[in-house]
């Protein structure tokens, strides 16, 4: 990351230790898009889509599974399905806005 963010502020650091930096999101990290959304661009949509999940709650996860067209993400909340995902520049409004649904039906 090019910002100087405290180590503590950094949502990353809830899903690994400083020394592996962005390697808790690589299995995040679709290849298939570099052309479109590069690697950078990833970790930071992917950043605070974690950090709002952690906000939620312990019963909210995300699944990355691979497909033929590239990775799909499934949110969970108490491992049931609540939404199926791709990777594009609205990807932490889609976890957000999939969340904020999810606790207003509930």
């Amino acid at each position: 990351m090019t910002d100087n963010k405290d180590e503590n502020e950094d949502p990353v650091s809830a899903f690994g230790s400083a020394e592996e930096g962005n390697d808790p999101l690589k299995d995040y990290i679709d290849p298939t898009l570099f052309e479109t959304i590069d690697r950078q661009t990833q970790i930071e949509l992917l950043t605070p889509a974690f950090d709002a999940i952690t906000l939620a709650g312990a019963d909210y996860d995300l699944k990355a599974q691979d497909s033929a067209t590239g990775k799909r993400y499934t949110l969970l909340k108490n491992k049931e399905v609540i939404e199926i995902l791709v990777m594009d520049n609205s990807f932490t409004d889609q976890v957000v806005d999939a969340i904020n649904k999810d606790q207003e039906e509930g």
